[in-house]
């Protein structure tokens, strides 16, 4: 479970940059004009990523693998306390 958790994270990891490496940066259809030579980069454009579908499937993969590690971690940290049992009754 933890080499699957692993793999997840790392394939959204990889389906997020292939998307933004793709031609046009994952940019498809955008209602923004192209910003004229010359012109001053707005502040943060560097950081902007227009969402696509290959983004979102990115990003699902990268969560699925980041809750399938938290979950055996915090799985193993349960059953590595050694606590006793609670007796019911």
């Amino acid at each position: 479970m933890l080499g699957l958790g692993v793999v997840l994270a790392a394939a959204g990891v990889g389906v997020f940059w292939v998307t933004n490496l793709a031609p046009g940066g994952g940019a498809g259809w955008s209602a923004y004009a192209p910003l004229e030579p010359g012109d001053p980069a707005p502040p943060g454009a560097g950081w902007r990523v227009l969402w696509t579908r290959g983004h979102l499937v990115g990003a699902a993969l990268l969560v699925l693998g980041l809750l399938l590690l938290a979950a055996v971690g915090g799985w193993l940290l349960g059953r590595r306390s050694g606590g006793r049992p609670v007796s019911g009754g």
